[in-house]
């Protein structure tokens, strides 16, 4: 599928993937890559300009009432009336989606358990902070139990039990044979917890595969280094200085950012450091990182990994001048 906005900015440049019933979906790439378009032409909020579209069997657009009673969305923005209460939104929402009166507070309770909202639920949401919000904003995406969960950054504003809670609740969901599709930047927990990751880049699905295939293609062991200058006109003769090192790293300068690629790391010091200043580079930060899921994702995407802490302030110190 395709998908342009104004400017000629094309958000999805011709996306095509499937996803098996009961799967639990990482969509990780920047922001801009398309991972919100995407969710949203999946749920019948925007439209494609070309291509084809399924979703449960349905077309989104042409079946949205529908997919909408078997399909749960929760955007990156969560519209909430500040003025009423948490059990007022849950009693409002469920009346809107036409569910069983019946078994109402049954099930109103046991979302409000499940998602954590008991303390605070009987507040104005005007005096909740945003992590109770993005509880509450998921809640109602999942209020009527739907087979598919379409979440856009979910994880955004929540501290770490909520985020531990969260990932956890995907798990069940999995397990209970519920399909979901996440757009998120929790790498760790897409690698513990995924079963597949779609890599977006630039509009396009550039990797598509279990988070351990990934890292296995397309991971290496990485050490980058944080200079306290540019190497400037001297960065191409550093990086043939560093590609001969033992084990032949791959090497990438990037401003002030040396990140070298090996296949494991040396034993004892990291060398590179000792070139550094041999060379007279003075480095203010440097870290070591296993081949990991992020590893993958930066070599793929070819984004600058994390700034490494401070020098001598943690992990991966090293030998050399600082800054």
């Amino acid at each position: 599928m395709a998908k342009a906005y104004g400017g000629g900015v094309r958000a999805l440049d011709g996306v095509s993937f499937s996803v098996r019933g009961g799967e639990l979906v990482a969509l990780v790439g920047a922001n801009g890559s398309g991972k919100s378009t995407l969710l949203k032409v999946l749920f019948g909020i925007a439209q494609p300009d070309a291509g084809a579209v399924e979703v449960l069997g349905m077309h989104p657009r042409r079946d949205r009432a529908r997919l909408r009673g078997a399909a749960g969305y929760a955007g990156q923005e969560a519209a909430l009336d500040p003025e009423m209460t948490g059990w007022e939104t849950l009693r409002l929402f469920h009346a809107l989606a036409a569910l069983p009166g019946r078994d109402r507070e049954r099930r109103l309770a046991e979302t409000v358990e499940e998602h954590g909202l008991a303390p605070f639920c009987g507040r104005r949401i005007g005096t909740w902070s945003g992590g109770q919000r993005q509880r509450l904003h998921l809640a109602l995406a999942a209020l009527h139990a739907p087979r598919l969960m379409l979440l856009d950054e979910p994880t955004a504003s929540l501290d770490p039990d909520g985020r531990r809670d969260l990932w956890r609740r995907l798990g069940d969901w999995r397990h209970a044979g519920r399909t979901t599709l996440v757009a998120t930047h929790d790498l760790v927990d897409v690698a513990a917890r995924c079963d597949r990751v779609l890599v977006l880049h630039a509009g396009r699905v550039i990797a598509d595969d279990a988070p351990a295939a990934l890292v296995a293609a397309h991971a290496k062991a990485r050490a980058t280094v944080m200079l306290a200058h540019p190497p400037r006109e001297q960065a191409e003769s550093l990086r043939m200085v560093l590609e001969a090192l033992p084990g032949s790293p791959e090497v990438a300068i990037d401003g002030a950012a040396v990140t070298l690629w090996r296949d494991r790391h040396p034993d004892g010091g990291e060398p590179a450091l000792d070139v550094l200043a041999a060379h007279g580079f003075a480095y203010r930060g440097f870290e070591r990182a296993d081949a990991d899921l992020a590893g993958a994702y930066f070599r793929l995407t070819g984004s600058r990994p994390p700034e490494p802490a401070r020098a001598g302030a943690g992990r991966g110190r090293g030998r050399g001048r600082r800054g």
